[in-house]
């Protein structure tokens, strides 16, 4: 696909970009005091460097780009280190760089083909989910660390804290009816032991807070979390999500 646009958001972690090799023709999006960190890991060319100000959370720094890089958009998690699938439900397989970026633009060229504005893959990485005879899904939610934009003027809510992808995904089907998730393939990720980026900033009382307030704006029939909370990851992850569309 031409133009193509590929953006990464990170901060604070030069160090911990899983996928820059992998995503070589990916561009990091970073704040302009960090400027010299990352210059020293992948070279000023792959850096876009915004404003401090535009940064101060993800939603913010997501919304910057949003407004900025044309479409298609490809936002990527920083610690997302490929894409793949299974075979049998057990055996992943990662799939090689350029035939990740074939499945990239095969994404873009089938959402804008049935009329979807935003799409993405699998947010799990065990085979299990993957349902063989729904290879697509038009009312699942896409999730914060592979999200492909089309042309559309919606913004993440700030308010949403790290909650924001689950509801930029309740945006898109509220609006639209339909968004494009690829059931087959996946992204794999490091979330819990990298350290910087939004991962430094987690605390329970943060992610409760982000949890109520999603909650409050959708209702818990549409999105639910297990409050209160008995361990933090029944915060990071929705314990329901039923979009009221019918359709697979």
């Amino acid at each position: 696909m031409r133009g193509l646009n590929i953006c990464i958001p990170s901060y604070n972690r030069p160090q911990g970009l899983k996928g820059k090799d992998y995503f070589s023709a990916a561009k990091y999006v970073i704040p302009e005091s960090q400027r010299d960190q990352y210059t020293k890991t992948v070279g000023a060319k792959r850096l876009i460097v915004i404003p401090d100000e535009s940064d101060r959370n993800i939603a913010r720094k997501r919304n910057w780009i949003l407004r900025n890089i044309e479409r298609p958009l490809l936002m990527l998690d920083d610690d997302v280190s490929a894409l793949g699938h299974s075979e049998g439900g057990k055996q992943q397989i990662c799939l090689d760089p350029e035939t990740a970026l074939d499945v990239i633009k095969q994404g873009f060229n089938l959402a804008y083909e049935w009329g979807c504005v935003f799409w993405g893959v699998n947010c799990n990485e065990d085979g299990r989910n993957y349902q063989q005879y729904k290879p697509f899904s038009l009312t699942s939610v896409v999730l914060g660390p592979f999200q492909g934009h089309l042309e559309h003027n919606l913004l993440y809510d700030e308010r949403m804290g790290t909650k924001d992808d689950y509801d930029f995904s309740l945006q898109v089907l509220c609006r639209y009816k339909r968004l494009l998730r690829f059931n087959k393939y996946c992204y794999f990720t490091d979330h819990g032991d990298n350290a910087g980026g939004i991962v430094s900033e987690r605390t329970m009382a943060k992610e409760q807070t982000y949890c109520e307030a999603i909650q409050r704006k959708w209702g818990t029939q549409v999105i639910k979390y297990r409050l209160p909370p008995q361990k933090m990851w029944d915060l990071l992850n929705a314990q329901k999500v039923n979009v009221p569309i019918a359709g697979v």
